[in-house]
């Protein structure tokens, strides 16, 4: 009997301490998007991720670093940062925070996961802003005047602790460091916030999931008539992601009324309409017009594109030849005289 109660004891004391624990680890090489998402204000309105550690692997990263003047300046910011992008760097994830309007507060505040060495971050800031201010929060130091003028500035950052560094505004900074103490709650606490980040497609290259405050889209149609086709959106998903080959892009709006929604797709497939005749010359446009799909549901629309590399890299070429086309015709244009110059 003493035996079951001591394993019934051993067992309960281990859920405790289970339950007491993070749900996942915050340090480089161990960290997840939503682990650090957890890290968040509960005023942020707006969550953005990207997997650099992955994005650096794609083959785009790998062609870009071919170019001579490319590779060069990416082993200068290696040599001066101490840190290697495709190696220490995993992810970033940003918080916007809302408008002043709706909670007092504005900014955001960004959490980069990293290994990276403060000492010589310290360094770098000495050399290069020694006129950097700093002050003392709740035992973590922030900083600012980072590019080294006297002009104001609203951009703090700070060293949470050995595998994260924040950035963002003076409001979105403090946010992270009060939520990573536990003297405030997490953006995951906002029923509303969280049932928009379950929807997301977490397991892509990048994602983002923002709330779309009806007092915020009701302002912008006021400002801007022509957005009155996005009246009923709540909220707004986004995924980026490159696989097989094929670079995928899926956005999705949530909200409003199946009319609503069929008048927005109908917009947007208008709008597409219309490129499509813009780029009736130019067949690397095309290419992308005809990858992107657009659908609505009864509380959806969906822009779904899944466009391939090698149409990528045509269409890319296309913009580079049609912008050196653009600097020649410049460049050889007549030089308009003077009135005072004409005799």
């Amino acid at each position: 009997m003493k035996k079951a109660m001591s394993i019934g004891s051993i067992v309960l004391f281990a859920v405790f301490l289970a339950s007491c624990a993070p749900s996942s680890s915050i340090k480089a090489g161990s960290a997840t998007a939503e682990s650090l998402i957890k890290l968040l204000p509960k005023t942020v309105m707006g969550v953005f991720a990207i997997d650099v550690h992955r994005g650096m692997t794609t083959p785009s990263v790998s062609k870009m670093l071919q170019d001579p003047t490319a590779k060069q300046k990416y082993d200068e910011f290696v040599k001066m940062a101490g840190i290697d992008p495709m190696k220490d760097v995993y992810f970033v994830v940003i918080g916007f925070m809302a408008t002043p309007t709706v909670t007092g507060q504005e900014g955001g505040g960004a959490i980069v996961n990293l290994n990276y060495d403060k000492d010589k971050f310290l360094a770098l800031m000495k050399e290069k802003a020694p006129e950097f201010q700093s002050e003392a929060y709740n035992g973590v130091t922030i900083y600012s005047n980072l590019d080294g003028t006297k002009a104001k500035q609203t951009t703090r950052a700070a060293f949470l602790d050995d595998s994260n560094i924040l950035f963002g505004s003076d409001a979105g900074v403090k946010g992270i460091i009060d939520v990573y103490q536990k003297k405030a709650e997490s953006v995951m606490k906002n029923t509303e916030m969280a049932g928009v980040i379950k929807k997301v497609d977490k397991t892509s290259l990048a994602w983002g999931a923002f709330l779309l405050p009806p007092d915020l889209v009701k302002k912008g149609i006021e400002s801007v008539p022509q957005l009155k086709v996005i009246e009923g959106v709540t909220a707004l998903t986004m995924s980026f992601d490159y696989r097989l080959s094929n670079f995928i892009t899926d956005i999705r709006t949530a909200g409003g009324t199946k009319e609503q929604n069929d008048n927005l797709a109908s917009t947007l497939n208008g709008l597409k309409g219309l490129g499509a005749m813009l780029a009736a010359q130019e067949p690397a446009a095309g290419d992308l017009l005809n990858a992107i799909e657009i659908t609505s549901g009864q509380d959806f629309v969906r822009l779904y594109i899944s466009v391939s590399e090698e149409a990528m890299d045509k269409l890319g070429k296309a913009a580079q030849a049609r912008a050196g086309d653009f600097i020649k015709a410049k460049t050889d244009a007549p030089v308009e005289k003077k009135p005072e110059e004409i005799k």
